[in-house]
Order: C-alpha cells, then sequence, then structure tokens
C-alpha cells in the first residue's frame, strides 16, 4: 500500500468511525446522501450511450487482453493475477472491465478467487429478482412489468398486493416501506424450487459448482406470492411454496457476471444477454439497484477529485455484509457496476471518455481478541479505500 493509498484509508477509518455489528457507517450511508440521487431516473438512458467516435469515445483501450463478451453460460478466461494490488483482507474479487471496439463490447476479466463458491450474503438477492425477468420475459415477450403486481397472504394473515417494481426497490434500499429486505428477498425466491434458481444461474453464468438453496434468515413476506400483470389481471406465476433451506454458495464472477448483464444490456448480442429479457423490463431494476445504500463508489468519485468532470454516471449496486460463526470473522461484500463520462477540464476540445467497469469484491475482518463493532468499522474502511484504488487505476488511469 503506498503511502496515499494508506492516507485515504486513514481518512475512511475516521470516516467508518461509530459503525457496530451488522451496520457499517458507510455501507449504509443511504441514498439520501448520493450527489446522483436525482440522475437515477435517468440511469436506464445513461446506460444506452455508445461511443461516437468524435465527442465521445471508448476511455478503456482494448489491447490483447480483451475479447468479445462471452456468450451465456460460458466462463471468460479471468487473469487471477490482475487484483494483485488490492490489500489481502480482500478475500475474493472479479471486475470486468468493458471497452468498445468498433461499435461492439469487448472485455477482461481480472480476479483473485473470482470462482471460488463461498457465502455473498444479501448481494445474491439479485439473482431470484432476474431469474423472474428472465422466465416471464422469455414466456410473455410483450410483459411490462412495471405494470405487474404481487399479492397473496403475508405472515399476519392479511391479503396484500403491491407493485413488483416497489418489491424490488424495497429488497434494495431497506427502506422497509413494504417489508424487511431479507423477508422480500426469499418471497422472490418462492417462485422457483431449490433445483429450479440454482440450474438457472448455472446457466447463465457457466459456474456449474454453484449452490443457490438457502434464504435469508427470514420467513418469505408472503409466503405463496402469485405474479400478476395489471394490464388484464392475468396470473403470470404462482408459487408452489417451496422451502429455501441450505448454502448460497457462489463466486464473485457470479455477481460480477450477472450485474453486468444487466447494465450492459443494450450493447450485447443476443446470445450474450439474459435469456427473452427486453430492456424495458430490466429499466425498473436499474432504477432499484440505483438506490443501494452502499455508496462506495460515490466516496471513490469524490474522493479522487472527479465529482466537477464527469457526466451522465451511474451507478448501480448491491450490498451484503455480516458476522460469521462459520468462518469466525466480519465479513463485507459489494457489487457494483460504474459508468461514467469522463471530461478533461484542460482540453475542452478533447472528446470525453466513456468508462464502465462491473465488480464483486467481499472484504473480510477478524480482530484479536475479537471485537465485532471495530471489525465493522476497519473493514468497511478497508472496503472504501478498495473500491476507491479500482476507479483511480481503471477510472482515472485507463
Amino acid at each position: 500500500m503506498t503511502n496515499n493509498q494508506q492516507q485515504i484509508y486513514q481518512e475512511f477509518l475516521t470516516a467508518a468511525a461509530g459503525g457496530v455489528e451488522d451496520y457499517p457507517k458507510l455501507m449504509y450511508m443511504g441514498v439520501e446522501a448520493s450527489p446522483y440521487k436525482e440522475a437515477i431516473k435517468d440511469y436506464p438512458h445513461y446506460l444506452r450511450l455508445k461511443p461516437d467516435g468524435k465527442d465521445l469515445v471508448s476511455g478503456t483501450k482494448a489491447d490483447s487482453n480483451f475479447s468479445p463478451y462471452p456468450p451465456i453460460g460460458q466462463v471468460p478466461e479471468i487473469d487471477e493475477q490482475g487484483l494483485q494490488f488490492l490489500t489481502q483482507d480482500i478475500t475474493e474479487a472479479c471486475i470486468c472491465v468493458r471497452s468498445f471496439v468498433d461499435q461492439q463490447i469487448k472485455t477482461k476479466w481480472l480476479g483473485r478467487n473470482a470462482l471460488k463458491n463461498d457465502e455473498f450474503w444479501s448481494t445474491s438477492k439479485i439473482l431470484p429478482i432476474l431469474n423472474m425477468v428472465s422466465r416471464l420475459s422469455s414466456n410473455c415477450p410483450n410483459i411490462n412489468l412495471d405494470n405487474c403486481y404481487i399479492r397473496g397472504t403475508d405472515q399476519l394473515g392479511v391479503d396484500k398486493s403491491y407493485s413488483f417494481s416497489d418489491l424490488v426497490e424495497d429488497v434494495v434500499s431497506y427502506e422497509e416501506k413494504i417489508g424487511t429486505s431479507n423477508s422480500l428477498g426469499v418471497m422472490f425466491k418462492q417462485f422457483s424450487t431449490q433445483g429450479e434458481i440454482t440450474d438457472w444461474v448455472k446457466s447463465i453464468t457457466g459456474n456449474h459448482d454453484l449452490m443457490f438453496l438457502g434464504g435469508y434468515g427470514e420467513k418469505p413476506f408472503i409466503e405463496q406470492p402469485e405474479l400478476f400483470d395489471g394490464t388484464n389481471q392475468e396470473m403470470m406465476l404462482a408459487s408452489t411454496a417451496p422451502n429455501h433451506r441450505g448454502d448460497n454458495s457462489i463466486s464473485a464472477y457470479d455477481l460480477t457476471r450477472m450485474i453486468s448483464l444487466v447494465g450492459w444490456h443494450e450493447h450485447l448480442p443476443e446470445t450474450s444477454r439474459l435469456p427473452g429479457v427486453q430492456w424495458h423490463n430490466l429499466e425498473s431494476i436499474v432504477r432499484a439497484l440505483g438506490k443501494d445504500p452502499a455508496r462506495y463508489l460515490d466516496l471513490a468519485i469524490a474522493k479522487l477529485g472527479l465529482l466537477e468532470v464527469i457526466d451522465y454516471p451511474v451507478i448501480i449496486s448491491k450490498l451484503g455484509n455480516g458476522a460469521t460463526s462459520v468462518r469466525n470473522r466480519t465479513e463485507a461484500v459489494y457489487v457494483a457496476l460504474v459508468q461514467l463520462v469522463v471530461r478533461n477540464p484542460l482540453e475542452l476540445e478533447q472528446p470525453a471518455k466513456l468508462i464502465s467497469l462491473s465488480m464483486a469484491i467481499k472484504g473480510a475482518k477478524r480482530l484479536e481478541p475479537r471485537d465485532l463493532d471495530q471489525e465493522v468499522v476497519e473493514l468497511d474502511a478497508i472496503m472504501a479505500a478498495e473500491v476507491t484504488e479500482i476507479v483511480r487505476r481503471f477510472v482515472i488511469c485507463c
């Protein structure tokens, strides 16, 4: 770690002070603190941007290490030596850097234990939601999920009905306008059996050793949910009320791949896209992921002095964290995709640069003697500092 990196870590350590077990201060900053809060509604539009070669160029130059984005079900070649700059407290990581070549996406995949299957906490809640989007879109190409709602009997025996997009947002935002993130997260899993959802994730990422069997420590908000199309009041999906118990053992690569499939959908060839999915049915997912409480990328952009030189920002992400008795440590996970248009204020006649990357990083901390609150504070600062270094290397120095 350089002196400058050490200084950044110390600054984040000061900012993270006051965090407690299960509630890291920086990780749960909340979208209200984000300078990009008002831009979230425009994220789907911004994600359609492509270099025109004149006013906007690809900010990342593709070299021989870049290759076309892989087809669905195919694992890309991952450079497992490419993330050695990360502190050893980052136990698993995967970063996918995007470049445009002749209007086509090329990518470079970097990893640290990127294919190691392990617990990635609440970040995996995006998987059953995307599974639903893909299943519905494949069966009913004209469906608009913004017009759909989920209904059923809640844990108190009361019949409830909520819009699909509001439920997804509550899973991500932790605002509990409807229910807890955990109870809603497992509710979305209720539309598939353990085998169905596991096999689907395997078929998308190509990681055939993963397991996606468990819930999130709470009962489903609605145990037997039904999804209806509000346009014609037709039931589209019904739950058979399966039990989701066991391990959620997935990889940093799986999560990086999934969030890149969301953010880069419009630029991917058909063979690489989530099966059946139309962009309009991902737009509400994008806006929901814009409201993740974790603002590590916001902090990195501010720390590196980029606030005034970027346009059309997109930051979508999903946090995960907890103390594990199995591994006897505190863990934190951040899955994110960032896209920025970066201007050089000293060379205004030069074209702006379009830069995007997706990532999943997992950090772990154990102190002796154990102090869970202090572990949270230190790990929170580590995560913020490492995301800042990733942005420095792949945005500023690209």
